[in-house]
């Protein structure tokens, strides 16, 4: 047990300090509508390989935070955590340019209470902003004098997750959590003005930026029911509900003047501060799996929720209904053949096809790809601790170049190890 808990607390020390950092994405324009550009993976790994699917499809050696009610079903403790990126190309009608980063994607411990109930703790991005436009043009009447208008913004908010899961009957489990929702996002907005006749004039950049910080409590419910059809037949149902909440907000908002290098001349000006509340509005998700009970599953998703009324601190609207459709499914040809490791991995795969909250120029901001992933066993496993190392990865398309939109083509990856350990058996032999 001491080897694998070591293990759990290093990695626990170097993925927090991570996690604290700027969540960056890469160049991501439509993250600077609303909170940014959010996080629809509620589970992990796994989920992210099967297109998403998850609130109906338990497992006993991963952790699924995506419908608590599921966090009953891991009987030992489980450790889980992973990182994600992506490298796009984003374009719109006349230009293109690549982008890629890659940060923490989650964080989970997972713990049994008893024979009924089980919970987990998970830290992980809630959204994410990371965006740099800019525009060039000339000033009217002035053809040599050039102005450049730039737009910028970073941050995002963090999620801090405790679930619980429990069984009621025979096949139906019932689960809740909340979330603890925090961070801040800045945005500025620039403009160089630089005329070609004056040499010497030094280049100064105007700036007005603002800095809000968010914070406040979500709360889930959820449930699973399970039946048996016949020998080697399953089906699940799930359901996940998330409440609206309102998330505390405070911006601090000054004009800077600034060198090109960013160095700043002189005192901000005309500083001002505003508090309020944005509404995160309520969500459902709900889904069916088949499962032979053994090493195959199925399953299917539906996600919805309205971002029609939310509005920014100014009072804008500037977000809409968003949906989400998944399919996926994983297969274990043998979990415990001895003659192949390609028999023992799980292998995963799933299409997922929205509709993102962003409303740009009177579109809806459609997103669709095809997922994959695959789980690997590492060393011979025994009964006190078993290692898996995940891999997970999705191409698809958000947005079009039509109607001046902009169109990201991205290929997202994500790698990670679960470690499944029983913490509370004395050995025998050592």
């Amino acid at each position: 047990m001491y080897k694998p808990f070591r293990l759990l607390i290093c990695a626990t020390v170097l993925c927090f300090a991570q996690a604290v950092q700027a969540q960056n994405i890469g160049n991501s324009p439509y993250s600077r509508y609303g909170l940014g550009e959010l996080n629809t993976n509620f589970g992990n790994i796994r989920t992210a390989g099967m297109g998403g699917v998850g609130v109906s499809s338990g497992s006993s050696f991963q952790p699924n935070t995506a419908n608590p009610a599921l966090l009953y079903y891991n009987s030992i403790t489980i450790f889980d955590v992973g990182v994600a990126g992506q490298y796009k190309t984003v374009k719109n009608s006349t230009e293109s340019q690549k982008d890629g980063n890659a940060n923490l994607n989650y964080l989970t411990l997972g713990v049994p209470l008893s024979k009924r109930w089980s919970s987990a703790v998970s830290l992980r991005p809630y959204s994410n902003v990371n965006y740099e436009i800019s525009s060039v043009g000339s000033l009217p009447g002035r053809p040599e004098a050039i102005i450049v208008n730039e737009y910028k913004g970073e941050g995002g908010l963090s999620e801090v997750y405790f679930g619980h899961g429990f069984r009621i009957a025979e096949g139906l489990t019932v689960g809740a959590s909340a979330s603890y929702i925090f961070g801040t996002i800045t945005q500025e907005s620039s403009s160089i003005v630089a005329d070609t006749s004056f040499r010497d004039l030094e280049l100064q950049r105007v700036v007005y930026s603002e800095r809000t910080r968010y914070n406040n409590f979500l709360f889930k419910t959820g449930a699973n029911y399970r039946k048996k059809l016949k020998d080697k037949a399953f089906i699940s149902a799930g359901a996940v509900y998330t409440l609206n909440t309102d998330l505390n907000a405070k911006r601090n908002a000054a004009y800077e003047r600034r060198t090109v290098s960013e160095a700043l001349l002189g005192p901000p000006m005309l500083t001002d501060s505003l508090e309020g509340s944005v509404n995160v509005p309520s969500s459902l998700q709900a889904g069916l799996s088949f499962d032979n009970g053994s090493n195959l599953t199925i399953g299917a998703e539906f996600f919805a929720q309205d971002w029609s009324d939310y509005k920014n601190l100014d009072g804008e609207k500037e977000l809409g209904n968003s949906y989400k459709v998944g399919l996926g499914a994983e297969y274990t040809p043998n979990a415990n053949a001895i003659d192949s490791y390609f028999k023992r991995i799980t292998y995963r795969g799933g299409l997922n096809y929205g509709q993102t909250p962003f409303t740009v120029n009177g579109e809806n901001i459609k997103d669709m790809s095809v997922t994959g992933g695959l789980t690997l066993p590492v060393g011979r496993g025994s009964f006190y601790e078993m290692y898996q190392l995940n891999t997970a990865f999705a191409y698809g398309r958000r947005g079009n170049t039509d109607n001046g939109l902009i169109a990201e083509n991205y290929f997202q990856f994500s790698v990670g190890v679960t470690i499944n350990s029983r913490w509370f058996v004395k050995r025998r032999i050592e």
